[in-house]
């Protein structure tokens, strides 16, 4: 029989009468299963709720709007424009919350099957869309919606918020904060009913290796940064010296102190990171793929990957403000080995945390497997 083809085990049926056993792994599965579903129509209805908000409020903003005096033929235009944009039934927060929904049923899949691997890969995958749809919320909250929004001219935002209703605005943020906190609680839930069936899940030590060594990604950046902040100065030192008269207004050493204060707040957020990392790597050589770390490695991987993409497009050179300048060309981008040195360990950075979660999914139950075969 393969590996996945296993049923998740339950650390506390042992020696139980069997039909209770069989009946508790049932319940348990169902509860999973009931919260994994709630994940997706939660987003629905939260969805639909702030929806039908937007057009209360988009509507009693029209109708007040209506009773002012003269307003100018633009002024009008725009706020039957935005008014339209705010109710839509195909709007921004209608396919937000429409795209989040059919993100999170196959966490509902996952653990229908009832199985250690399937299991796995779905706490992994909830705790993967956990912190986009926070950001997304947030994102909601702040740009969208029946309020004025930063396309409309000085005299429409101030119609809108002069008839925008007193209530509108802290309901909004009310319910946007209420379907945040439902989220967590249920992604809270899942994990702790994973967690209170599962025993210690071995896994390959190739995953704990990985994450312990995924702060090196941090040192590696910080360290090539430097360098590269150190030897830009000395190459536009000479590049300014050697170069016609008039040329260049200076040698600019000033952005590099930019390009050092930002490398500093890099090394701060990949230190983070790296404290994060090996508090997993220990996790995860204590208690292999048992919940809930499947769902912690997965929400911290977002905001990791994200980072690493940031250092790599957002660099200390190119976020100086050299780049436009009269000043040597290496203050702006960097010496030339510096941007590829930089996207391989970014890159290599990223590889290290996939391969790691796909063996935590992958590799779980093979261990789980394993220690069953080993003799007693």
């Amino acid at each position: 029989m393969d590996a996945d083809d296993h049923p998740a085990e339950s650390g506390d049926t042992a020696g139980a009468v069997p039909g209770t056993a069989a009946a508790g792994a049932a319940d348990g599965t169902a509860g999973r299963r009931g919260r994994g579903i709630g994940l997706a129509v939660q987003a629905a209805l939260f969805g639909s709720a702030v929806f039908l908000l937007d057009r209360a409020a988009g509507a009693a903003v029209a109708d007040r709007a209506a009773s002012t005096g003269r307003i100018a033929d633009g002024t009008w235009t725009e706020l039957a424009r935005h008014g339209e944009s705010a109710s839509a039934p195909a709007g921004p927060v209608v396919g937000f919350f429409l795209v989040a929904a059919i993100l999170f049923a196959p966490v509902a899949v996952l653990l229908d099957r009832r199985r250690r691997r399937a299991e796995t890969a779905g706490l992994l995958l909830a705790g993967l869309l956990t912190p986009p749809y926070l950001a997304g919320l947030a994102v909601v909250a702040l740009f969208t919606g029946a309020g004025p929004d930063v396309l409309l001219s000085e005299d429409t935002v101030a119609l809108v918020r002069s008839r925008l209703p007193d209530w509108y605005v802290p309901a909004r943020s009310a319910l946007l904060g209420a379907a945040a906190t439902a989220h967590l609680v249920n992604v809270f839930l899942l994990a702790r009913a994973a967690a209170a069936h599962q025993r210690a899940v071995p896994v390959p030590g190739t995953v704990p290796l990985l994450l312990a060594h995924l702060p090196l990604v941090g040192v590696h950046v910080t360290v090539l940064g430097s360098v590269a902040i150190g030897q830009a100065g000395r190459l536009a030192r000479q590049e300014a010296r050697t170069a016609p008269e008039g040329a260049y207004a200076g040698p600019g050493l000033f952005y590099l102190d930019d390009a050092a204060g930002l490398l500093r707040w890099y090394g701060v957020l990949f230190a983070v990171a790296g404290a994060l990392a090996l508090a997993l790597a220990a996790a995860v050589r204590r208690r292999g793929a048992a919940a809930p770390l499947p769902a912690v490695l997965g929400a911290a991987g977002i905001p990791f990957l994200l980072l690493l993409l940031v250092a790599s497009a957002a660099t200390p050179f190119t976020q100086s403000g050299a780049a436009d300048e009269p000043v040597p060309g290496v203050l702006g981008s960097g010496p030339d080995w510096y941007p590829p040195a930089l996207l391989t360990q970014t890159l290599l950075g990223a590889v290290a945390y996939l391969t790691a979660a796909v063996l935590l999914v992958r590799g779980g139950y093979q261990g789980a497997r394993d220690a069953r075969g080993a003799p007693g």
